[in-house]
């Protein structure tokens, strides 16, 4: 009789073990694995674990977009991998779970979809995409030469045949190495090298692949970014301020007294911790901008919580 696996804490755990999850440390492992083959000038068998370190960043990677895609509540990334499609099933547990905020859905599906091979990871991207990802990573560029020379800016992958057929093999070789007790090192030091800058080079295209689908004209620069933010808030604030009227129009005097002390104690709580995310501490030269994002996030959720307001009065 099989054990019934904890899905909810394994991922508690791995979160414990990797981090917050708003960060993606995948690619990051790749450059660091990148940086390290280039300095290796003997053979060993140690060569043989590259790989397998390049195919665990490679699907950190992947899962991280894929909880930060259907996290997003964005509608075109919301319904396009579904939770009955993945190997979960669903229980009682499960649902409490996610009712608890203990887990998201996009965490769920992130952890459960199989990545182990690239085609698999096409597939999977594709349908979250609703596109041919594949395509997508082959016309990939650089976003800030993008807009310097449009289409004429060079694609991240210039030989995309030798770079997937890199990858493929990469993924190849994490499965003899994880899985056959081989007696000769089945890698040497210059493929090990081509092949973690071939998946760096994927990873890298695939990033900017998938937030040039997101948003062709998304922010570049950290001061863009700010002013997106900022321009994103006061139009939320706007919406704020015509549910206020709508409701101060159908409630008694007392009860308007009341409402207006409730949101002005509101405004204040969210400047307070706007202030907090903005500290040098907690988010360095980004503050700023974390100011936004922070008061962008409690807008959100006070607009959702007086529209219920504005329905019952």
């Amino acid at each position: 009789m099989s054990l019934k696996r904890d899905y909810v804490g394994e991922i508690e755990d791995l979160r414990d073990r990797t981090g917050p999850t708003e960060w993606d440390n995948g690619i990051t492992k790749l450059l660091f694995l990148c940086t390290q083959t280039e300095k290796l000038e003997k053979e060993g068998v140690e060569l043989a674990y590259f790989p397998v370190a390049i195919v665990a960043a490679i699907e950190t990677y992947f899962r991280w977009e894929i909880r930060r895609l259907i996290d997003s509540g964005d509608e075109r990334y919301v319904n396009s991998l579904r939770v009955e499609e993945t190997p979960l099933r669903i229980s009682h547990d499960l649902l409490v779970a996610v009712h608890g905020e203990r887990v998201t859905i996009g965490e769920l599906v992130a952890y459960s979809v199989r990545l182990s091979n690239l085609e698999l990871i096409c597939k999977t991207m594709g349908q979250l995409l609703q596109a041919d990802f594949l395509v997508l990573v082959k016309e990939a560029r650089d976003p800030e030469l993008r807009r310097q020379q449009g289409e004429n800016a060079p694609a991240i992958i210039q030989s995309a045949s030798d770079t997937l057929a890199r990858v493929k093999r990469t993924f190849e070789l994490r499965h003899i190495i994880c899985h056959e007790a081989h007696l000769n090192n089945p890698v040497r030091l210059d493929e090990v090298k081509e092949l973690c800058s071939a998946c760096y080079e994927f990873a890298r295209a695939s990033k900017y692949a998938i937030a040039y689908h997101e948003n062709p004209n998304a922010p570049l620069t950290l001061d863009e970014a700010y002013h997106a933010a900022s321009e994103r808030v006061q139009r939320l604030d706007t919406n704020i301020q015509a549910v206020e009227k709508r409701i101060l129009s159908t409630i008694n005097p007392d009860m308007q007294k009341a409402f207006d002390a409730m949101q002005t104690a509101w405004r204040l709580f969210v400047q307070k911790e706007a202030d907090f995310n903005a500290s040098h501490h907690m988010n360095g030269n980004r503050g700023a901008l974390y100011d936004k994002m922070a008061s962008e996030s409690l807008y959100k959720a006070r607009l959702a919580h007086l529209a219920k307001y504005a329905e019952k009065w």
